[in-house]
């Protein structure tokens, strides 16, 4: 069994960060450049105040649900941490996923840390067999809403064959790299195999000699997860109620892009705002090593918007909006909550204590 001093607190390339940080902004500001940085900035100053503030709060409510989906799953393996708890350690991932671009990794590391300083003796292979289902799950509402929403917008708007092609094609894969994902956790003979071809590979490109105890090691901890990976998914009302979470929090996602879009005064199809966040929150999934998919995230959503009509200077200003709250103000949240957690768990907190 993986002890709790094998887990570390996750370490910040600062350096390589700083770096991708970096080119990611150049990127971000070649892109205002190409909308107009005097149109933009005179939108942006009409822009409806106490409507952000609204997405803001909404925001943070839709986490709320995000926290409860993936605290349901892991309060179905035995670890009594309460909702408060969860709801920090589950925006304190967001801030470690959109810092350290890896697939999410760098978040469910973050939880599982928290965790077990929070819940002394939890067990790894439980906490990152829940994290790794609510991710799945997090997939459903976002796959739906793009299929239904590309249907939508090719019924009611003249769009270009390439936009509906690019929407399919993100979501599909997606939903296929999923579902290659569940079968993995699912099968521990595969899931050995790869990460122990995974661990031979960095050990001849580094030199490290031989692996083999850690491969058994590996070994163990695998089986392991895929034990709770079953567990997990065999409750079926467990998976119920969480899916039925998210769905819920996906609805306040939604509505904060829609929010975004009436904060600067261009009303848009809902039907549109469900298709393109959807498609942001796909490409968000995949790995351009930029922190929060910077600048090419917000390019693309804006080819889409303008692709389905929306003006360009409306399309880039909402496409601003919505990435200040999702992007910018939940990592910097995270980011503060990280240091509470820090400072908290540090200080020996019990499981049963609820944050002040």
């Amino acid at each position: 069994m993986i002890s709790e001093t094998d887990v570390k607190f996750p370490d910040i390339p600062f350096n390589k960060t700083a770096i991708l940080i970096v080119v990611g902004l150049v990127i971000y500001f070649i892109y205002l450049y190409l909308v107009g940085f005097g149109s933009l900035r005179e939108l942006l100053t009409s822009v409806n105040l106490p409507l952000i503030c609204l997405a803001l709060i909404l925001s943070l409510c839709s986490n709320v649900f995000h926290a409860a989906g993936w605290w349901v799953l892991l309060r179905d393996t035995g670890h009594r941490i309460s909702l408060g708890w969860a709801y920090l350690i589950y925006l304190s991932s967001i801030f470690f996923t959109n810092l350290i671009p890896s697939a999410a990794a760098s978040g469910e590391l973050s939880k599982i840390y928290f965790i077990q300083k929070i819940a002394p003796g939890s067990r790894f292979d439980r906490i990152f067999a829940a994290g790794v289902i609510s991710r799945l799950l997090e997939v459903v509402p976002v796959a739906i809403g793009t299929l239904a929403g590309v249907v939508y917008v090719a019924m009611h708007y003249q769009i270009p064959g390439w936009a509906l092609a690019f929407c399919v094609f993100i979501s599909i894969t997606i939903v296929l790299i999923a579902l290659v994902v569940l079968i993995v956790c699912m099968n521990s003979s595969i899931l050995i195999q790869m990460v122990n071809a995974l661990i031979r590979i960095v050990s001849w490109l580094f030199k490290k000699g031989d692996q083999t105890a850690l491969e058994a090691k590996i070994a163990k901890i695998a089986s392991q997860f895929d034990i709770s990976v079953r567990e997990i998914a065999g409750r079926k009302l467990t998976i119920a109620k969480a899916l039925a979470l998210i769905m819920i929090a996906w609805g306040f996602d939604v509505t904060v892009a829609y929010i975004s879009f009436l904060s600067i005064g261009y009303p848009v199809s809902p039907g549109v705002v469900v298709t393109i966040y959807c498609i942001m929150v796909l490409l968000q999934l995949i790995p351009t090593f930029l922190p929060g998919g910077l600048g090419i995230v917000d390019a693309v959503m804006t080819v889409l918007y303008t692709s389905m009509g929306v003006p360009k200077l409306s399309a880039a200003g909402a496409t601003i909006m919505i990435r200040l709250v999702t992007l910018w103000f939940l990592t910097a949240v995270g980011g503060l909550v990280t240091l509470y957690l820090a400072k908290a768990t540090v200080t020996g907190v019990s499981a049963g204590q609820r944050p002040e």
